[in-house]
């Protein structure tokens, strides 16, 4: 049954992931038309990751204490495309590297605050990896856009940041309001509370391996096939798209599994089949093998996404939910991106593709392997002793009135 609400969350999850996908993959192609040169180019796209970062959190709180923090994210979002857009080429490279990084703090929390939304209706919590399908058929649908956009208009690439703006602002303009007679007890009227660090924390240690390995995977996918199989720009950018897709029917399927499992083993189990994705691409690079692993990334992507949102949902109070899942986000995701871009083109220079590949396997099974620790001591847990009722009074016992 989808209700009035799975529309809407759905229709955001489009919205929102449509728009990001006519931004930040495309970014580095739009700039190049302009002659900017790939240090600037990377100064650029490190400018919105590195923003992204460090103001999700930020949102996070803001969204604890207020109602409106997701909407105007949104509609930041949109101002900052068209920011971006209209001082390209027409203005010094900072302009450009402000606007980017403008649209990076503001795109950034869309994802979690949805998520914290989702999770928290109550009757569609439990479908979330249902819901969030649509972002990924928000992504296939955003990278189709800008790929018509640039072609119809090769003269005027920033369009698409334009066409960014414009699915932004079509989004639902209602998130729903935070449920918040849950709230933590005995707090006081304005304070302040504080981040659910600690906990987040607890989640890092088993997502982050795989987090990362997914960033990198994604990040280098289409250079490599681009440079090691001489893929053109469509089959160099099919993988992104195929593993978005094949998401669709996956997210469901691991909805059923979550519901019956913890979040902790769901997200233990993404690490496997990305384990396997990587480690077929270093023993056997082919185009064949690019397109063939996508299915398990799909996977591990999913079960990824539902476990670690679970994780955080439940690594702190009703009061503090957005706060977990952006500041988990900003953490595992954002700093997973952040150091695949550095970390991972170091590798690829020193070890070449296939040995990257491999240190993705080492990362991935690390991961595995911190999971099943925390698996261990989860089952080993003392469960907590049943509380024993009093001893009857002896004067209401039969036979000693």
């Amino acid at each position: 049954m989808t209700g009035h609400h799975d529309i809407r969350f759905a229709r955001l999850y489009l919205h929102v992931f449509a728009c990001a996908a006519c931004v930040l993959p495309v970014a580095s192609y739009v700039l190049s038309t302009y002659g900017w040169r790939p240090g600037d180019i990377g100064i650029a796209t490190a400018t919105v990751a590195i923003a992204g970062v460090v103001a999700t959190p930020f949102w996070g709180r803001l969204d604890d204490r207020t109602t409106w923090a997701p909407r105007v994210a949104v509609l930041a979002c949109a101002a900052a495309a068209v920011l971006a857009a209209l001082t390209l080429g027409r203005a010094p490279h900072a302009l450009t590297w402000l606007a980017l990084g403008l649209f990076g703090v503001a795109e950034g929390p869309l994802d979690p605050l949805l998520t914290t939304r989702v999770l928290a209706s109550g009757l569609h919590g439990p479908r979330l990896g249902r819901v969030r399908a649509f972002g990924s058929l928000g992504w296939v649908l955003g990278l189709g856009l800008a790929a018509t956009v640039l072609t119809l208009w090769p003269a005027h690439a920033e369009w698409v940041w334009i066409a960014a703006a414009a699915t932004a602002v079509a989004a639902p303009a209602s998130w729903g309001a935070r449920d918040r007679s849950a709230d933590r007890p005995g707090s006081l009227p304005g304070t302040r509370p504080r981040p659910p660090l600690r906990a987040v924390l607890g989640v890092l240690v088993v997502a982050f391996p795989t987090s990362m390995a997914m960033s990198v995977l994604v990040q280098f996918t289409a250079g490599w096939a681009h440079q090691e199989l001489s893929a053109g720009p469509f089959l160099a950018l099919a993988p992104i798209a195929l593993s978005a897709a094949l998401e669709l029917p996956v997210f469901p399927l691991v909805d059923r599994l979550a519901r019956h499992r913890p979040p902790l083993l769901i997200t233990v189990l993404a690490g496997p089949p990305l384990a396997v994705a990587v480690a077929v691409l270093a023993l056997a690079p082919s185009s064949w093998s690019m397109l063939g692993v996508q299915p398990l990334v799909a996977l591990s992507f999913s079960l990824l996404f539902v476990g670690q949102s679970r994780m955080l949902s439940a690594a702190g109070p009703a009061d503090r939910q957005a706060s977990a899942q952006t500041l988990g986000s900003a953490l595992i995701n954002g700093g997973g991106q952040l150091l695949a871009g550095v970390v991972g083109g170091r590798l690829a220079d020193a070890f070449g593709y296939p040995g990257l590949f491999g240190c993705l396997v080492a990362l991935t099974t690390a991961g595995i392997l911190a999971g099943g620790v925390a698996l261990l001591r989860t089952r080993r847990r003392p469960a907590p002793a049943a509380a024993c009722p009093a001893p009857p009074d002896r004067a209401t016992v039969p036979g000693n009135q």
